[in-house]
């Protein structure tokens, strides 16, 4: 809630909203004794911001938390396809929909369906002073506007996301250590040295990588019931090749690294397991919902951003054989 009062006084603006899309941890209990009291603690800590900073008419924070639900295949109770749920969720609920999806929203709902765009942050993600109206001006400039291809079935003109630049912060004083030794270079300014994006030079789409801003309406109309349950980690790179992402290089938001090593490590894993799952899509028939096999709607740069990831994952058992 800290957080989200930082992220909103350097983004004040009387066209935004702030929200935390939450779900409890994995558990082998659909709920645990502490759950209760923690919501408690997050649905205060929102009611308490709309009051320090009420607004004559519409909420300025919410706050959107789903129940656990039962994972036979991973044997849990956890959030329904973790993140991917929650966006996809999200996007039902501002558009009237999937409400029993939710066990707690607070703040007034009335605002859901004039919300055009949603930019997506992890906890750890900042959004620097003045940010977020440059990322919703650029999705909103006509020539960016999204154009969905019913042949094709996916955006073929302009972009449904846009994925802005993510730098590592700078390591703090109180960090670990390990999180010194791998942040940027210490100096009075180490994000010049930012090179060019290929794809988007030469093909003119970037890459999602979660953390970006996109257009709820095309969002809903594209990605809806195209994935199979329990299958996609990696849903923020599919996402984008099916919505057409394109790179902002000029809007800048920065991630803390990771404290431990053991933090690293797992966070790479799902990342190579989230490239390998979906792999399969570099063929020409995909399975859907039901297992359904279709025809594959993403372009050939797509694919080739997938086997590019493969590669990569590769590449530090290639050196440590070497």
């Amino acid at each position: 809630v800290e957080a989200l009062e930082v992220r909103f006084l350097a983004n004040r603006n009387e066209n935004l909203h702030f929200g935390l899309l939450t779900d409890f941890t994995d558990a082998l209990l659909e709920k645990l004794p502490l759950d209760e009291s923690l919501l408690e603690v997050a649905e205060i800590g929102i009611e308490n911001l709309n009051k320090k900073y009420k607004r004559d008419k519409e909420d300025l924070f919410f706050l959107f938390h789903r129940p656990r639900k039962w994972n036979a295949s991973e044997n849990l109770w956890m959030g329904y396809e973790r993140k991917r749920g929650k966006l996809s969720d999200l996007n039902a609920l501002l558009r009237g929909l999937s409400k029993e999806h939710f066990s707690l929203i607070t703040g007034d709902q009335t605002v859901f369906p004039k919300i055009k765009y949603v930019i997506t942050l992890d906890a750890d993600t900042q959004l620097p002073l003045s940010s977020a109206w440059k990322l919703v001006g650029t999705m909103a400039h006509p020539l960016n506007r999204a154009w969905y291809d019913e042949k094709k079935k996916r955006v073929t003109k302009g972009y449904g996301i846009l994925q802005p630049r993510i730098t590592v912060s700078l390591p703090e004083t109180t960090g670990s250590l390990f999180a010194r030794m791998h942040g940027n270079e210490p100096g009075i300014d180490p994000y010049t040295r930012a090179s060019s994006d290929v794809y988007q030079d030469l093909f003119a789409q970037g890459s999602y990588i979660g953390k970006g801003i996109y257009e709820v309406d095309i969002f809903q109309k594209v990605l809806e019931g195209k994935f199979l349950e329990n299958r996609i980690l990696s849903h923020d790179l599919l996402e984008g090749c099916y919505i057409r992402s394109g790179l902002l290089s000029d809007v800048q938001l920065f991630e803390k690294y990771p404290t431990t090593y053991s933090a690293d490590v797992k966070m790479r894993v799902r990342w190579i397991r989230g490239d390998w799952q979906i792999f399969s899509w570099i063929l020409p028939l995909v399975k859907g919902p039901g297992k359904l096999l279709h025809s594959n709607p993403i372009s050939g740069l797509s694919k080739w951003k997938i086997f590019d990831n493969i590669r990569r994952s590769l590449v530090p058992l290639g050196l440590t054989t070497l």
